[in-house]
């Protein structure tokens, strides 16, 4: 192999897994839609009940992170309660691309730096309780690939136990992987 490569540093990373994941979200979104409007919408005991409620939860969190935190936006009229409507497939399919969107817009100027910059995040939780915390766009950043890893693996799940593939990405697909 006669491809080399630095190491990537966090800026690097952290722009490739965005690309790599928000590429991926529009490819679970398509795999969904397939599915009939009763199964994509049924209830399988799931963290957010249905497939569709699940991938809804991760579009509500990639504003709340990518749109609404930068921008320090935390009255309750910039919230997006997505989960439990009852969405046409082109609202689905704008709301990935406003994701795409979003997240593109917050790495595209991202740097060493402003990952590092102190951001206020401020709400009520699930519990009803206020809560207020300092936090970054690494950590934020980082939370989002758990919160992929998760809600990602149930979407494989549910998908498996329906017997349809669901649409595996590799990260060997991404920008950054050594392996084209």
């Amino acid at each position: 192999m006669s491809k080399s490569r630095n190491p990537p540093n966090e800026v690097v990373l952290a722009r490739a897994w965005c690309d790599w994941s928000t590429r991926s979200m529009g490819e679970y979104l398509e795999a969904i839609l397939r599915l009939p409007a009763k199964e994509r919408k049924k209830d399988r005991g799931a963290s957010w009940g249905s497939i569709q409620n699940i991938y809804l939860h991760m579009v509500e969190d990639y504003i709340w992170w990518f749109e609404n935190v930068p921008q320090g936006r935390f009255d309750e009229s910039d919230s997006v309660d997505l989960v439990g409507k009852s969405l046409s497939d082109e609202e689905m399919r704008k709301l990935e691309k406003r994701v795409a969107r979003s997240v593109g817009r917050v790495m595209k100027s991202a740097t060493p730096e402003s990952l590092w910059r102190p951001m206020e995040v401020r709400g009520i939780g699930g519990n009803g309780k206020p809560y207020k915390f300092t936090t970054c766009l690494s950590d934020i950043i980082w939370h989002m690939v758990e919160e992929e890893l998760q809600h990602r693996g149930e979407l494989n799940a549910l998908f498996w136990q329906m017997d349809v593939d669901p649409p595996l990405r590799s990260w060997f697909s991404s920008r950054l992987a050594y392996a084209k």
